[in-house]
């Protein structure tokens, strides 16, 4: 039994580590290239994944902001932050994209 949760643990112990370094860029220099987005508008669509080990969730939102274009935000496993209620479609939000390097490197969902 003791070597059966001692196994566990050192599974855990390195898969936790693989999933920390997963997405640590090699140098520092790759924060250099961050901009951020900000679009304002009403949900059309959010379509949810499946849950990571971790309890994170992808997710694609589909906005629309006032001048009528159409923005879709596809969001990783570590990217997002949203709120303790979840998004739904007709919800007025804010949400600021950070870009690095040409990939998402944050979401921050807010309502309005």
């Amino acid at each position: 039994m003791k070597r059966t949760l001692g196994y566990c643990l050192g599974l855990f112990a390195v898969a936790f580590i693989l999933y920390v370094c997963h997405g640590l860029p090699a140098d520092q220099s790759a924060f250099a290239e961050e901009e951020s987005i900000t679009i304002t508008g009403k949900i059309t669509s959010i379509t949810y994944g499946m849950f990571t080990p971790f309890g994170n969730r992808r997710a694609e939102i589909v906005v629309l902001d006032k001048s009528g274009d159409e923005h879709v935000i596809r969001v990783g496993q570590r990217t997002a932050y949203i709120p303790h209620r979840t998004p739904t479609a007709g919800d007025r939000v804010s949400i600021v994209c950070i870009r690095q390097d040409d990939s998402l490197a944050g979401v921050t969902v807010t309502y309005k």
